[in-house]
């Protein structure tokens, strides 16, 4: 199994807190993960103002629409780019599931070499297409 690789996902559940995602980082590290992976995304590409949340993110957050819950838990570039440094410090490799076009380039300018195209993405062809043309490799979801 040489080549398995261990990634763990660390998504949104940092809360938008850099101390609670250096933590989870940290944990990743200690239960032998290869890669700690995070959601990488612009609000502002994904929602518009008026959208609503699921059923289960009313019940454990209580903004009121979707784009302002999103909103708390987007991470700026200059946080990913310390998150990135700070995987490379401790020894674990930092990998990004994008959502749209503004974060393939955050992606690009953090010099990753691999990226994950989630599954809610498949049908975005435009992003699609952007990684298609780029020399990353990719962790497709279905």
């Amino acid at each position: 199994m040489k080549n398995l690789k261990i990634i763990a996902e660390v998504g949104v559940n940092h809360n938008g807190k850099i101390s609670l995602a250096k933590k989870l980082i940290e944990c990743a590290k200690f239960a032998g993960a290869d890669y700690v992976k995070f959601q990488c995304y612009s609000t502002d590409e994904l929602v518009t103002p008026k959208a609503k949340k699921a059923k289960y993110q009313k019940k454990f957050d209580k903004s009121q629409s979707q784009q302002q819950m999103l909103k708390r838990y987007e991470l700026s570039e200059k946080e990913f780019i310390y998150l990135k440094n700070y995987c490379n410090k401790i020894g674990i490799k930092f990998l990004a599931s994008v959502f749209d076009l503004k974060s393939l380039k955050l992606v690009k300018k953090l010099g990753l070499k691999l990226i994950k195209l989630p599954s809610g993405e498949l049908n975005n062809f435009e992003l699609v297409e952007q990684i298609a043309k780029r020399e990353h490799e990719v962790i497709l979801s279905t």
